[in-house]
């Protein structure tokens, strides 16, 4: 309801039919040979999945479904549908026994056990279409094996999977990790960030993401319904780390979710970012401060290296040392465009910027200079 008062729909999602260990762990009848096990407490893909080939595992998953549905009006359910190892089911008599009965035949691009997972999802799909209406998103596996009939493809391995889906004619959400897993990393220097999983998603190379891609027609991108970004939570232990995650990286997802690509300019929307963060400070909203604008620009004119900063954040101040010492500790106040003699080294510029509310930034290194 507090979405749905700022026109946001809530879409919940139940992960079927792999990562289910932890319900696996409280029914091990639901799994292929039953056996107990625990939750997972580390991330990862487990090779125990539910056993395709047992009813009690589809009556399991209707009555969640019965509970959840009730409580989200969405058009669209998530069943989730990735990182399912078949592994289990190619060992399991049961799951060879559907198999057999629904006439699941692998072929060059399948295997009858991918086949097996579009029946899992198809079925599924009717029980959520048939009783509540719904219509079902699934990650791109759900393609393995051939689609359910009226289901969406939300595409995280990279664009193909829902490339693939609209030019079957069906719905898409693009999300590839590459461009939209915002639990990565949002610098180079890894140093100046907080933990995280691994991969690299800048700020200027989410924003150069375009999810109408030339790869599909006209008509075709007509199904694509838009972009997701994706803040996975094995390393976020408070709010606030979400939020550092999510900004400025959601912003540059607003605009390209919504801008056509001839209207999208990186250089503008930098400038227009520096006072949304100004308000996001104001409000207490913790944020990745990013790195001022120029710092990249750095150019070699007479001899000197010219460097001309703005604050990536309005009313921010910039602290810079020219000889590589900590600015924090001995920077002086920016005012004006820097015009330094290269020496040897060439340039060894380090800033940081300090917020009106006391936030400070990591420190940056002014990168090489352009010597055309």
């Amino acid at each position: 309801k507090y979405a749905a008062d700022r026109f946001i729909t809530v879409i919940p999602e139940l992960e079927l039919p792999g990562h289910e260990m932890a319900a696996i762990a409280g029914y091990p009848e639901l799994s292929c040979k039953g056996e107990p096990g625990t939750p997972r407490i580390i991330w990862g893909v487990e090779d125990i999945v539910m056993c395709a080939g047992k009813e009690e595992t589809f009556k399991f998953l209707e009555d969640v479904i019965d509970e959840i549905a009730p409580l989200f009006p969405s058009e669209y359910f998530h069943i989730g549908g990735d990182e399912c190892p078949k592994i289990s089911w190619k060992e399991c008599p049961l799951c060879q026994k559907r198999i057999k009965e629904e006439g699941l035949k692998g072929d060059k691009q399948h295997s009858a056990e991918e086949r097996l997972q579009s029946y899992f999802v198809q079925r599924m799909e009717k029980y959520l279409s048939g009783k509540y209406g719904k219509k079902i998103i699934g990650w791109d596996e759900i393609l393995e094996g051939g689609l359910a009939p009226n289901a969406a493809v939300m595409s995280w391995r990279g664009e193909n999977g829902g490339i693939a889906a609209a030019e079957m004619g069906h719905k898409v959400v693009m999300a590839p990790n590459n461009y939209m897993y915002i639990d990565y990393y949002q610098s180079e220097d890894c140093t100046n960030e907080p933990l995280n999983i691994g991969g690299l998603v800048t700020l200027e190379h989410i924003y150069s993401y375009e999810p109408y891609t030339p790869k599909l027609t006209k008509e075709q991108c007509g199904y694509i319904m838009g972009v997701q970004a994706n803040v996975w939570g094995e390393f976020i232990h408070h709010p606030d780390k979400v939020n550092y995650m999510a900004y400025p990286r959601a912003m540059a997802l607003s605009e390209i979710g919504w801008s056509p690509a001839e209207k999208k300019n990186y250089a503008d929307f930098r400038e227009r970012l520096a006072g949304c963060l100004a308000e996001l400070d104001r409000q207490g909203v913790t944020f990745r401060i990013p790195e001022p604008i120029g710092w990249d620009k750095a150019i070699v004119r007479g001899g000197n290296a010219i460097v001309d900063l703005k604050p990536s954040v309005e009313g921010a101040d910039i602290y810079y040392t020219t000889d590589g010492t900590d600015p924090r500790l001995y920077g002086k106040l920016y005012t004006d465009t820097l015009q330094l003699p290269l020496s040897f080294s060439g340039v060894n510029i380090k800033c940081y910027l300090r917020l009106p509310s006391g936030r400070s930034s990591a420190v940056y290194t002014v990168v090489a200079p352009d010597t055309k």
